[in-house]
């Protein structure tokens, strides 16, 4: 499963290789679309009828592959003429869909992105078609009685069970009339859950402002959204959205921002969320399982449900007298700023009294850090972080052939082989009809094949402040560590090495998919490393050693409040697929008002939709809550790296023990191997700010 499906090789531009040694990755020259051994694809020459060429052609391989397989007598079935081939098709796919993903995600052509939706459509029903293939599965099914199967081991092995347990969650225990009612259903929840991401990506409201409304807000802010008539416009990205809620003054008007930003994606995606939560319980109930959640969980670290409900529920628990200690401080804020003896934070003052606190108790003015993140800069920290731990090369295209000017593209070279493993794109900024929030977009992975070695892809999407003339991009603090976070991701896909791109970089179970990403998290928060990047915009001095001394005491001032935000979300996508049915009495906007109320502090705002902008009710469906889960072992696997950060030899220990294995074998037994103990909740309780026994 990719990382993110809200998680080919045809990549682009010719560059130098690092040594006479090191592979040479090279242009496309066919249909940019249609892959040869490591190319780089020419986003450039990409067109309407380039995307629908080589929809046609990814079809025709995969059909060509299965005749292959399908022609070999069980008798003579090996490891390598069937479940290799098998897993090229599965690669042949995802290169296909994770391609198409990227260019309908971040295209600013809309006749491209449209194209590549209507691919990434088909190459997703072939992929529903291919999975309840009766004839394929007759084949794996044959060549698990083989003696060659019964010799299997470690990874080789691990895909053969793994393929037999899915065949069953696909349904070949059912009749041929159910598996097709399944397909059609798989089809359905593919489209919709397509739709859903595109309502979201395509609304882009915008509000505007009077300059009382916008007391408060930095010069400089104000002066990049400041209109020729005098007033204010803002769009709903998070660039402008959370600088607005943490220092505008005017109550009224953070409510009324609060209240356009929590409805993209609405009415729509309300009415569509029903939709596929009827579906998806139609799906589960086809397979034998009560509900979707049950279903989605099963193959996974947590194992059951219950697991699932006393994690969040435990948590809940937890979590709430020190989520009710810092809401008193957040109230006596709010209190003596109004003069009143108050009693409610409501969510579009959150952010606004935290950052009071933030100032007033640990004097950590955001504005101020800001000045020592600028962007370019924090690249810079953040390729010196990485590249030393995993003992890597970045080097940049600068003539890459990419879908929009802003993006950048890097090579990634082994420094132990000298040899390139990977490419990467970094697209940072805000614009019209791209992806809304950040994350990582796999493209290739990587694989054994007959030429070599098949290099990773992936790109970073993100949505940070742009820079213009006379304002830089200056980044939050926690701006900071989501970009740390979601390059975890990506160089979990540089990194990979394993012989099936089935388990390759980020596929792995999605409540561990996390760990690898939320573990670099740590890094920002360390002296020693923000100590080498962390410079003033201007000047160039390195920020003050007390002021980072403040901002690490300030890490967890209001952790409680935000990880019962997190609770809620898991909560949410939980219950929605645990057998909630929307109906008249009883709607998606109710139980987000009931789970709200219920689990956070801050109250339900009448007329807020969150719900109807959170991706990853489709991306996870029924396993957001392996965000929280898979935070346990990132933190564990953290306590090995504490005494020094940046050390190699341990950078090196968890590249290979982890990252590069993919999930080529149980996410646990990963842990445990690093570990080389048990796994426990003590280094995670303790980031929260909970004593441990």
């Amino acid at each position: 499963m990719k990382l993110f499906h809200p998680i080919g090789l045809c990549l682009a531009g010719t560059f130098l290789t690092l040594s006479m040694q090191a592979q040479e990755i090279k242009a496309c020259s066919g249909n940019p679309l249609e892959p040869k051994y490591n190319e780089v694809m020419d986003f450039s020459r990409l067109s309407v009828q380039s995307i629908q060429e080589a929809t046609e052609w990814y079809k025709t391989q995969v059909n060509e592959s299965n005749q292959r397989i399908l022609k070999i007598k069980d008798a003579d079935r090996t490891f390598e003429n069937t479940l290799i081939e098998l897993d090229g098709v599965a690669n042949l796919m995802d290169k296909a869909a994770s391609t198409l993903e990227v260019i309908f995600s971040a295209s600013p052509d809309k006749a491209l992105r449209d194209a590549a939706t209507a691919g990434y459509q088909e190459i997703t029903s072939l992929a529903s078609a291919q999975s309840l293939n009766e004839s394929i599965y007759l084949a794996v099914k044959a060549y698990s009685t083989t003696k060659d199967a019964a010799a299997l081991k470690g990874e080789r092995k691990f895909f053969l069970d793994k393929l037999l347990r899915d065949y069953h969650r696909e349904g070949f225990a059912l009749s041929k009339e159910k598996r097709d009612t399944l397909k059609m259903l798989n089809d359905k929840l593919s489209d919709q859950s397509l739709v859903f991401r595109n309502n979201i990506a395509q609304d882009n409201p915008e509000i505007v402002l009077t300059a009382a409304e916008m007391e408060g807000m930095p010069d400089d802010f104000k002066q990049a959204h400041k209109q020729a008539d005098g007033s204010y416009k803002l769009d709903a990205s998070n660039p402008s959205y959370i600088p607005f809620m943490s220092y505008a003054k005017n109550t009224e008007a953070r409510k009324k921002y609060y209240l356009l930003k929590m409805n993209v994606g609405a009415p729509k995606n309300d009415i569509l969320l029903a939709e596929i939560i009827k579906v998806r319980t139609q799906k589960a109930r086809l397979l034998g399982y009560q509900t979707y959640s049950e279903y989605a969980v099963d193959p996974i670290m947590s194992k059951n449900k219950k697991n699932v409900w006393d994690f969040e529920n435990t948590l809940k628990t937890d979590l709430r007298p020190k989520a009710e200690s810092e809401y008193k401080e957040l109230l006596a804020l709010k209190s003596k700023v109004t003069g009143k003896a108050e009693t409610i934070i409501y969510p579009y003052e959150s952010a606004y009294y935290t950052n009071m606190l933030l100032e007033s108790k640990y004097k950590v003015d955001e504005e101020k850090v800001k000045e020592y993140f600028e962007l370019q800069n924090v690249i810079k920290g953040l390729f010196t972080v990485y590249q030393r731990i995993y003992n890597l090369s970045f080097i940049e295209d600068k003539h890459p052939s990419v879908w929009n000017p802003d993006v950048q593209a890097f090579q990634v070279t082994d420094n132990s082989t000298h040899k390139i493993i990977g490419y990467f794109y970094l697209d940072l900024y805000p614009r019209d009809n791209k992806y809304k929030h950040a994350a990582c977009f796999p493209i290739t992975d990587a694989k054994k094949c007959a030429e070599g070695r098949q290099l990773a892809s992936a790109s970073l999407i993100c949505n940070f402040p742009k820079p213009a003339t006379g304002h830089p991009s200056l980044m939050t603090h926690s701006d900071v560590q989501t970009l740390f976070h979601e390059f975890g991701h990506l160089m979990h896909a540089m990194v990979s090495e394993t012989e099936l791109a089935s388990f390759a970089g980020t596929n792995v179970v999605t409540d561990f998919v996390e760990a690898p990403s939320q573990i670099m998290e740590n890094w920002v928060w360390n002296k020693s490393v923000l100590s080498m990047f962390a410079k003033h915009y201007q000047t160039g001095e390195v920020i003050p050693s007390e002021l980072l001394d403040r901002m690490i005491a300030s890490q967890n001032a209001t952790s409680g409040l935000q990880a019962l935000q997190q609770v809620l979300y898991g909560t949410l996508d939980f219950t929605l697929n645990d057998g909630f049915a929307a109906n008249d009495n009883h709607s998606i906007p109710d139980l987000v008002k009931k789970l709200q109320n219920s689990i956070t502090l801050y109250p339900y705002v009448e007329g807020a939709h969150f719900e109807a902008s959170f991706g990853h009710l489709t991306g996870y469906a029924s396993q957001y809550y392996g965000y929280l889960w898979s935070k346990v072992y990132a933190q564990d696997m953290f306590s090995v790296f504490a005494s020094d950060p940046l050390e190699p030899k341990t950078g090196d220990r968890f590249r290979r023990m982890v990252l590069a294995k993919g999930g080529s074998d149980d996410a646990l037994n990963l842990v445990k191997n690093f570990l080389g103990r048990e796994p426990n909740n003590k280094a995670f309780l303790k980031t929260l700010g909970l004593e441990t026994k």
